[in-house]
């Protein structure tokens, strides 16, 4: 199956068991911005693929953060002054998902509208953009089915911050909400999310997070009822704004193992996080070797002691479950399908899993 149209082979699977690819900060993309006063493509684009681009490569949830520039509501990716907005309008973006989305009839698509202020009028400009393809079912969208949700007016899913939002939520209009799952509370007028995201660019932090990301959803968020979605937020913050390589790099470079801890970037690191999250690692990745002297008998004697690296390794406390949303800078391909494969096992069973 094609990547434009991959879901066609899960219209019976519930949102909430699914995993799927992420763009973070969809809408920076190299080419298509206007940078601050301090923005360089170093700190600033965090995508190569425009959205319809992505969308052909497989891509299911997007973060979109708004605001407005030059007389139009756009997406952007600042931090203290450095950055872009996008030179495309998001009546464009969301106007072009929605013919995407009335072609690719199995496809749904979820864009995030966060870091939005409610005076963008943001939803008014979705319910415009998106007519024709938005979801306009109700209640809480991770228990329906693909299927289900494409049958409900299309499969374009526009999910805003209900602390920001919350006078402007109707579902039947195909405004929907997005929260934070906390002490147990779903969302049923929208999708609710967990996840651990500390800003950093080093990636031992990040796979740091993702672990403790998945530790803490299966202990305290019963995964089995698959009522939220769980993410990890798997980017590269870079603020430095004279330095040439930047994000980009820091995403696609190579890994390799330092010091006892991973170094690299987020493309080729994939197998390895998913590989930690089912309790796989290979010594020398999450376990680190120690020698022990001895002195007995009058010799010395060094005996090889493995000790886990990560707290959160244990096979019991991870039982398999893996993130519905894996969220990334410059998405591609190649790391898109590593993502969609995860569906072609089960979430929940060790007894599924091809050791």
């Amino acid at each position: 199956m094609a990547l434009s149209d991959w879901m066609a082979a899960y219209q019976d699977r519930r949102l909430g068991e699914m995993h799927l690819p992420g763009s973070h900060d969809a809408g920076t993309t190299k080419d298509y911005i206007d940078k601050t006063a301090f923005g360089t493509d170093s700190n600033s684009a965090t995508q190569t693929l425009t959205i319809n681009q992505q969308l052909m490569a497989g891509t299911r949830f997007f973060d979109l953060r708004l605001a407005a520039s030059d007389g139009k509501v756009v997406a952007h990716h600042t931090t203290k002054g450095q950055g872009a907005y996008s030179s495309l309008s998001v009546d464009r973006v969301l106007e072009g998902a929605a013919l995407w989305c009335s072609v690719h009839k199995t496809e749904v698509v979820i864009f995030r509208i966060s870091h939005t202020s409610l005076g963008t009028n943001a939803h008014e400009i979705a319910k415009a953009s998106g007519k024709g393809s938005l979801h306009t079912g109700t209640g809480n969208l991770c228990h329906k089915t693909l299927g289900e949700i494409v049958s409900h007016g299309g499969g374009l899913i526009c999910i805003f911050d209900e602390a920001k939002f919350a006078t402007a939520i109707n579902q039947s209009q195909g405004i929907h909400g997005y929260s934070k799952y906390r002490n147990g509370v779903v969302n049923d007028r929208g999708i609710a999310t967990c996840g651990v995201y500390s800003g950093t660019h080093k990636l031992s932090q990040v796979v740091s997070n993702g672990l403790m990301g998945q530790f803490l959803h299966n202990q305290h968020h019963n995964p089995n009822r698959h009522d939220h979605l769980w993410q990890v937020y798997w980017q590269k913050t870079y603020v430095n704004p004279v330095s040439k390589t930047g994000i980009e790099r820091g995403t696609t470079k190579g890994v390799s193992f330092k010091g006892g801890k991973v170094h690299g970037g987020t493309h080729a690191a994939t197998d390895y996080m998913l590989t930690m999250m089912q309790g796989l690692g290979r010594q020398g990745t999450d376990y680190k070797v120690q020698e022990e002297e001895s002195h007995r008998e009058g010799f010395t004697r060094k005996k090889v002691i493995d000790k886990p690296e990560v707290l959160y390794s244990t096979l019991p406390v991870r039982n398999f479950t893996l993130p519905n949303i894996l969220s990334y800078d410059f998405v591609n391909a190649t790391t898109n399908q590593k993502i969609i494969d995860l569906n072609t096992q089960s979430l929940m069973s060790m007894e599924d899993v091809d050791f």
